[in-house]
């Protein structure tokens, strides 16, 4: 159960010592369990059919882990995936981190602005995409890394790619591989996650292998238990659900194609689904679909969603769908340097995150850095018992700034505690948008309509859809007195530069002024406040 310390004033989920030693690195227990139950299917290729045990997956990560080895790949590498979960994803993954080298994963869909500013931070010498993506990658790579790299395309590589095939090629020597001891585990960098900051593009969270161990503080026989989620390791939840296959023994079933309702329903007709994770906005778009109340949701027993606020009526949609069976949604918070925060496991509240999660600590701070009490709103700051926070890579700067003098990383979410422990998340304190779940930088949108002749001052805001899961971009801009810029030739502008979840969605407004603080910097949020007023009128 949680807990509150009224004198230190710090709210506590519940201690419990992780199952697996986080002193090991993790490659060593991956191998260790999946050794345990070679027979039992660990994946499932939905667009396949192809099934692979958990002595098949082994056998892979083995051979690609000795292949990498002898290319020279280890510790202290850092390897670029940008690729959707196919068939070798998995194994591929674990094998870096068996030789100890961390992985950076990227969506896929990324420009090769975004590919490139993030291979700039890593120097990343091994990179892995998708066929589809391969052009935007070489460009990418050959922007960002000095020297020799390669680059393995994932499945149908084209003939002037090197195929990630050649990495499960047989060795003769998969039982003598043995996987050693790499290092300190709470210094080993197991991946590295992308995190926007307010100043821009991402930096890089690095995960080391002790927090990976450390997520898993009981072991659940998940043994025959299918989970889904549509993620891409770019998501935590990605991460998380293929190592939760490795660690609780379950199945986890993957597709190549992304979310839609009508996937959505092929996939669950056909595969007996317990575990589902989705966002808000793709259960609104199972739920309000005329033919969910046709479908067979009886093998749903955990529908976990997050990435954005859940409003009461699409949590209210998800039970009503699996309450006649036992399930029940749940809501989940957490952020890309700390992990699993907060959850409503025990009991749903309405417009409450949940309760503190297992060996996590929370304060709520004013400006100043003072913990307030039950009740007041403040910034929320966390610690994990016991695994410290690794840090930006290669980034001293912005991993201090991340600190308070006391070691609790700053979130920069707003909200406040209930007397029954209760969190309820207000506002975001940094100003990154989430549409559909991606993370939006208003500054990068800005950068770019800055370029346009016209522009004198411009500010980027988000504003809700109509069903509030996510945010909008939009563009508020003051014109220079003679400019004939219109709105249309913004929006087009955005699109011709930027990927898809930074177009203007929200659309474009002029205005006279902006408002501005004493030091002369735009309040986006009185931005966003004028914008609902004035143009969002209910």
């Amino acid at each position: 159960m949680a807990s509150y310390d009224s004198v230190r004033r710090i709210w506590s989920g519940p201690r419990q010592p992780c199952i697996f030693n986080p002193e090991c690195n993790f490659g060593q227990i991956v191998l260790n369990l999946l050794d345990r139950s070679p027979e039992k299917v660990i994946q499932i290729d939905a667009d396949t059919g192809r099934e692979m045990t958990r002595a098949e997956m082994r056998l892979r990560v083995v051979r690609a882990a000795q292949h990498l080895q002898k290319l020279g790949y280890g510790v202290g590498d850092i390897a670029t995936v940008a690729a959707v979960n196919s068939e070798n994803l998995a194994p591929l993954v674990l094998a870096l981190q068996v030789i100890g080298a961390g992985f950076n994963a990227l969506a896929p869909t990324f420009d090769a602005e975004e590919m490139a500013h993030m291979m700039r931070q890593t120097q990343s010498k091994l990179v892995f995409c998708d066929a589809d993506n391969y052009d935007t990658v070489k460009v990418a790579a050959d922007k960002a890394l000095e020297g020799d790299y390669r680059i393995y395309v994932m499945e149908d590589a084209r003939e002037a790619a090197l195929a990630v095939d050649q990495l499960f090629q047989p060795t003769g020597t998969e039982h003598m591989f043995y996987p050693r001891y790499l290092g300190d585990s709470y210094k080993l960098i197991a991946n590295i996650t992308c995190s926007s900051g307010t100043t821009g593009l991402p930096k890089g969270v690095c995960n080391s292998h002790a927090q990976t161990i450390s997520c898993f503080c009981r072991v659940v026989n998940l043994s025959t238990e299918i989970c889904l989620n549509f993620s891409t390791l770019y998501w935590g939840t990605g991460v998380y659900v293929l190592n939760m296959s490795v660690m609780n023994d379950g199945t986890r079933l993957i597709t190549r194609r992304p979310f839609s309702v009508d996937l959505f329903y092929e996939l669950i007709a056909k595969y007996r689904i317990r575990f589902l994770y989705t966002p808000a906005s793709y259960a609104l778009g199972i739920t309000s679909d005329a033919r969910a109340g046709e479908m067979d949701f009886s093998s749903i027993k955990f529908w976990a969603l997050g990435a954005s606020s859940v409003s009461e009526a699409i949590r209210d949609a998800v039970d009503g769908l699996l309450k006649p069976s036992g399930g029940r949604s749940y809501n989940f918070y957490g952020t890309s340097e700390s992990g699993f925060l907060a959850a409503d496991f025990m009991r749903r509240k309405a417009n409450a995150v949940g309760q503190v999660g297992t060996n996590m600590q929370v304060r709520i701070v004013d400006e100043d850095g003072e913990p307030l009490q039950v009740g007041e709103t403040g910034e929320l700051v966390v610690k994990s018992i016991g695994i410290p926070f690794l840090g930006y890579y290669k980034n001293e700067e912005a991993t201090r700034e991340a600190l308070d003098k006391e070691g609790w990383f700053r979130t920069g979410d707003i909200g406040y505690f209930d007397e029954e422990k209760y969190l309820y998340l207000v506002d975001r304190k940094k100003d990154i948008l989430k549409y559909m779940g991606n993370q939006v930088s208003p500054s990068e949108v800005e950068a770019v309509i800055e370029q346009m002749a016209g522009v004198k001052l411009v500010c980027v805001t988000g504003v809700p859809n109509k069903t509030g899961t996510s945010d909008l971009v939009t563009a508020v801009i003051v014109k220079d007195p003679s400019s004939q810029l219109t709105a249309e030739e913004v929006e087009q502008h955005v699109a011709r530069n930027l990927s898809d979840p930074k177009h203007l969605r929200g659309g474009v407004f002029f205005v006279e002024q902006l408002p501005m603080t004493s030091n002369g910097k735009v309040v986006r949020r009185k931005v966003r406040d004028i914008i609902l007023q004035e143009h969002f009128k209910k």
